[in-house]
């Protein structure tokens, strides 16, 4: 809506206001007013911007600091997800070696806990992502109940993606067996059938060498001093 500036008794009265001010800092007593002085002038500014001018670029300001905002947001959550993909990436097996590593890793496994196992039938994949091939394979062994807890959390704390899929234990009835649980136990793995992380962030080695530096301080800082 159009705003009459000439015919308008509070322009008017502004006007006059200013006027009384200057006339009163001409003599010298411009402190005695300087409170009123600000307050007209705010009065003022705000009434010349009356016909949203003001506001639009008040608005405008108020939109251009939430999408930096939002730009900050998003920046970050792609710096956070770019270094979790890096340091996800090299916990799962090069597709090349499908054929042996998950095997590989099962008796790494077994011979830590020094745990004698069977193998049941050969490795199976699933083929059918696009983006990954799925291994597994059956192991059985004779485990008793601690065993087989530190067994689980062994599996579960591996650097390398190894994951126990499912397992069931039966009571061995054998004299010879006595505490021990037949345990049949389906390990799983995942191939990328491409690793991309390397060809989507030009910085990928400096930031992997960054994270093998971290890795290895942490390591020494939790090594125990000698002497203690």
């Amino acid at each position: 809506m159009a705003v009459d500036l000439k015919n308008n008794k509070a322009v008017e009265n502004l006007k006059k206001g200013f006027q009384d001010i200057q006339t009163v800092a001409q003599e010298g007593n411009f402190k005695l007013f300087l409170k009123q002085f600000i307050a007209v002038l705010i009065v003022f500014l705000a009434f010349k911007f009356v016909n949203g001018k003001f506001t639009e670029k008040i608005s405008n300001f108020e939109g251009q600091m939430d999408a930096i905002r939002v730009q900050q947001t998003s920046e970050r959550e792609y710096q956070a997800n770019k270094k979790k993909l890096i340091s996800l990436e090299p916990r799962f097996p090069d597709v090349s070696a499908k054929n042996e590593w998950l095997l590989s890793q099962i008796l790494g496994i077994f011979k830590a806990a020094n745990i004698t196992p069977q193998m049941e039938g050969t490795q199976t994949e699933d083929t059918s992502n696009s983006s990954y091939v799925v291994a597994a394979l059956r192991v059985n062994a004779d485990m008793s109940f601690p065993q087989f807890g530190e067994f689980l959390a062994g599996v579960e704390n591996k650097k390398e993606f190894v994951k126990i899929s499912e397992f069931s234990l039966a009571k061995a009835t054998e004299p010879d067996k006595l505490g021990q649980n037949k345990v049949s136990i389906r390990f799983n793995t995942i191939f990328p059938k491409e690793k991309i992380a390397k060809s989507l962030f030009k910085d990928y080695d400096k930031i992997m060498k960054e994270m093998k530096e971290a890795e290895q301080a942490k390591k020494k800082a939790a090594q125990p001093k000698e002497g203690k």
